[in-house]
This record gives structure tokens, sequence and C-alpha cells, in this order.
């Protein structure tokens, strides 16, 4: 049975957000979601202007797209998409933006090509379902599948990862994207206007080398398991 992964997210604590700027943002992440396609995921929908819905391209990428979201996220602006930084704070500082996100993975009945949230299926319902079981958590990622046992081996791997991106600052999160979109240290260095050192220097802060295993591990994990 051909199986999906279908990511679902909403925004945390998006209602607190100025409305100039949380209206910048939703403009800003829906056109972000159309520069995956059709790299990471196949079709997108945002609704509600605070959540979304993807189908990913494959299902052993979907940690990766979801990371790659919750990381544009967390790197965004509360100014838009150029980051104001003062001598205080550098920067260095959480942004104030964060995103819920889950991943469900199991066969799908239909997708609606220009309509998504309107859809059905396994690999929806598991996806929306957990994300309603971490709304009143402070866990912001899960990956749920439709077998038992793999997600046992995965709950602890994505809790991990989790917990790290919860510790990442703008700049990390911001090198993170960075990384997960598979971009050399030279060219984020020249993107950012930054030397090698502060890239390498984000990457051990951001435990990079943890995650880069971590994502590796699931897609070959989902890779001989579905």
């Amino acid at each position: 049975m051909n199986q999906k992964a279908i990511i679902t997210g909403d925004l945390a604590s998006s209602r607190k957000i100025d409305s100039r700027r949380r209206e910048q943002l939703y403009s800003d992440l829906d056109s972000f979601l159309a520069t995956l396609v059709p790299g990471l995921i196949t079709r997108y929908e945002t609704y509600r202007g605070d959540s979304l819905q993807c189908e990913s391209k494959s299902v052993q990428t979907s940690l990766r797209a979801a990371l790659m979201i919750r990381t544009y996220i967390m790197a965004y602006s509360a100014e838009g998409k150029t980051k104001k930084k003062t001598k205080t704070t550098k920067g260095y500082f959480n942004n104030e933006f964060d995103i819920r996100l889950s991943v469900g993975i199991g066969s799908v009945d239909f997708i609606k090509n220009n309509k998504i949230s309107t859809s059905d299926g396994e690999a929806f319902r598991i996806s929306g379902e957990a994300l309603d079981s971490i709304k009143n958590e402070n866990q912001k990622l899960i990956v749920q599948t439709n077998q038992t046992e793999l997600n046992k081996e995965l709950e602890a791997l994505i809790i991990l990862i989790d917990a790290l991106a919860q510790k990442w600052t703008q700049n990390q999160a911001e090198l993170i994207f960075h990384k997960l979109n598979e971009k050399k240290d030279d060219e984020i260095a020249a993107k950012l206007g930054i030397s090698i050192s502060a890239i390498n220097q984000r990457k051990r802060t951001s435990q990079w080398s943890a995650i880069e295993k971590a994502v590796k591990y699931f897609e070959y994990k989902t890779g001989k398991a579905i």
C-alpha cells in the first residue's frame, strides 16, 4: 500500500503577535512553503492564517521538511524578513515565533490538489490527532506512523530533536535551516555575511552534528520500514 507523510502545523501563540506583523508572517510563510515544492513537499495549504498542512514528497524526507518549516519560523524576525539586531541581543535570543508540527504517516483515501485540508485518509487522521495530543504539552514536534513498533523506535529520537530545537536561538535556527537545505559552510557564510569560524561556532552550539545524524537515521529507518 502506498504510504504518505502528511505534515500538519499551527503557529504557537500566534494571537499574541501584533496584527501587522502577524499578517506579514502569514504571507511570508505561504511564500516560503511554495519554495519547498517540488523538492520536499508535493502540495500545501495554509488556512485560518496560523495553520498549515503539507504532503511531503516522500515519507523519508518528511522529517527534514518539517524541520525546515520549524527553523524558518524560528529564524523569522518580528520585523519581517530582515532580522533587526541590537548591541544587546545581537540576534542571539530566541525569537517569539515557533510552530507545533505533526508528521502523520499512513495510507490516504484521496488528496485534493487545491484543498489539501479537505483531503482524507489514515495519514491525515494520524497527523491531526498527533498534533492535538501535543497542544497542551511543551513538545512542539511529533511523528506518528501506522506501525506501533516503528513509533516506539522513533519516539525518543523525535523527543530529543524537539528538546534541542527548543533551545535554538534565532541565529542557530537560521544555521540549521541552511544545513538542512544541504548548503555548504562557505555558501552559508557568504549568504549571512559572517565568517567560517562563526558558522562552526553555530554548528557546535546548535548541536548540528546530532541533528544531522538523527535526520539521516530517520530517513534510513523509514526507508526500510515503510
